[in-house]
This record gives C-alpha cells, sequence and structure tokens, in this order.
C-alpha cells in the first residue's frame, strides 16, 4: 500500500481554491495577486497606486516567458506598485471587459482607470511603462 503525502505548497493551494476571492500567486519572492472575478478585479485596481496587471493563458508560450521577469518587477517596485494576474481563459468576462485579444497583455491601472496598455511580452517597454506611471 503506497501513501500520497501532500507537500506544503500543495496545502496553501487548496486553501487558496476554497477561499478563491483571496488567491495569491507566490511566485519566488515576490508575491502577485490572481484575480479571479471581474468584481474582485475592479476593487483590486481602484486604488492611486499604479496596477500593473498580466492577461495570460496557461498555454501561451511568451506569457511563460516573461513570467520571471515580471517576478523580478514585483520585487522591485513593491513599494510603488501592484501586480496582478488575470488568466483570459478562467475570466473571459475580464478580458473582454477590457478588449484584451493577444497575450501576454499588460493593462495599466490608477484609480481604477486604465493608463496603459502593452500587448506581448515586451519586458523594456513594461519596464518604461511602470517607470513613467509609477
Amino acid at each position: 500500500m503506497s501513501r500520497v503525502l501532500l507537500r506544503p505548497f500543495l496545502r496553501s493551494q487548496a486553501s487558496a481554491l476554497q477561499n478563491p476571492g483571496s488567491q495569491q500567486i507566490r511566485l519566488n519572492s515576490s508575491l502577485i495577486k490572481e484575480v479571479t472575478s471581474l468584481k474582485q478585479f475592479k476593487e483590486e485596481i481602484a486604488t492611486p497606486k499604479l496596477s500593473v496587471v498580466d492577461f495570460y493563458a496557461t498555454w501561451c508560450g511568451p506569457c511563460k516567458a516573461i513570467a520571471p521577469v515580471l517576478e523580478n518587477f514585483s520585487n522591485s517596485y513593491k513599494d510603488s506598485t501592484n501586480f496582478l494576474k488575470v488568466d483570459v481563459d478562467q475570466n473571459e468576462e475580464v478580458a473582454m471587459e477590457y478588449g484584451v485579444s493577444a497575450m501576454p497583455t499588460f493593462v495599466l491601472f490608477k484609480n481604477g482607470e486604465g493608463i496603459g496598455k502593452i500587448v506581448g511580452a515586451n519586458a523594456q517597454g513594461l519596464k518604461k511603462a511602470i517607470e513613467e506611471y509609477k
């Protein structure tokens, strides 16, 4: 008879599934919040602090390639910027509301208003936009 052990990170993922509204993804030492509904999305971006939203898909190669860059940015700009992720396949309503049709797309918000958009895995363009709007 074999036993299956539940590793600690799986326990935290199971906990997040039980309370999806507060789900967060820990990527290395960064903290990027996963948005799970349009209501939560609007609450998260309604802040004077810059919010950078990564609209991504789990099957998207460029999304996976830029993920470590986004992790680094979330650490570098943690005092001035909130970082959010929206899975477009799980949250079509949010993606449609903001006209996202290509992944990755990064949309920047302040006070709930869109102030910038970067389409594609453009790390330099994203950094420039964060520097400009932070």
